[in-house]
């Protein structure tokens, strides 16, 4: 079965061109946790479809590495740049996602992806974890973050703060994204960010990018367009419109590349249990 692995800033993802349908039925959710297991198999922060659409160029379908469907900003750069790689769709090409359609348009490596405007801002979100009080931001921007303005290393682990603040009460039942920012060079900021459904720190998060950004707005930290760098070293810009609360027109921008095509054999998804 072909498949194509792709880096959105760091960010990386095994995209299928799922058009015919092949890949479905209860079995996949397995499927995906095989693929995305690191060192036993490909593995990867998400699994991305190419699927058809009536309302679009083409849809894309996002699952995390615990095999839970979910929306992906990086992943959704990077379908729409394989979408256009493959002839499925212009340069300047609608995507259908569970979010809604969005717009995108391809330059070169360089990808610009229409978000979902901010839901359920609210930047009076306070609390406490170890005897340790944090107060920050919590929006969806297609998937929950808390975005946490604090100094942090750019070596060495958020995973256990940022695994606490994941799961704690405030969140449930869902849970949240957490997002580390700080800020950066040349007036750019720095952000680190644990996911959910990774289940620890990926080196870039187009959804935690838009939420830091409308967060750094809201308190004055920075203006439209904000240019964040990740934890992988790449930059990614966050447009938008208006104030962060009713934000509109939210682009996400950066690099996805495609960084090889392959055939996945029986061997990858045989052998091993992926971890829970």
């Amino acid at each position: 079965m072909e498949f194509f692995k792709m880096s959105g800033a760091g960010n990386d993802f095994v995209l299928f061109d799922n058009r015919a349908g092949v890949l479905k039925g209860e079995r996949f959710g397995d499927l995906v946790r095989h693929i995305c297991t690191r060192a036993l198999s490909v593995g990867a922060d998400g699994v991305v479809l190419l699927e058809p659409s009536t309302v679009a160029n083409v849809r894309a379908a996002f699952f995390n590495p615990d095999g839970e469907p979910t929306f992906c900003g990086n992943g959704a750069r990077c379908a729409a740049r394989l979408a256009y790689l493959k002839g499925i769709a212009p340069a300047r090409m609608t995507v259908e996602t569970s979010v809604m359609v969005h717009r995108a348009e391809v330059k070169g490596a360089q990808v610009s992806f229409e978000m979902r405007d901010p839901q359920g801002f609210d930047d009076s979100v306070e609390v406490e974890v170890a005897s340790e009080k944090f107060r920050g931001v919590w929006v969806d921007t297609g998937v929950p973050h808390f975005v946490v303005f604090r100094p942090f290393a750019e070596s060495g682990s958020i995973d256990t703060l940022a695994r606490a603040l994941r799961s704690h009460p405030r969140f449930a039942p869902a849970g949240t994204n957490v997002d580390f920012v700080q800020p950066g060079a040349g007036g750019s900021l720095s952000i680190r960010t644990y996911e959910r459904g990774v289940e620890g720190e990926t080196l870039a998060c187009g959804t935690g990018s838009v939420a830091a950004a409308l967060a750094a707005v809201a308190s004055g930290k920075a203006s439209s367009p904000v240019v964040l760098r990740a934890r992988s070293g790449a930059v990614l810009t966050v447009r938008f419109e208006g104030p962060p609360r009713r934000a509109s027109g939210v682009r996400l921008e950066g690099e996805a590349r495609l960084i090889y095509v392959g055939q996945l054999g029986e061997e990858a998804l045989q052998g091993f249990s992926p971890r829970s």
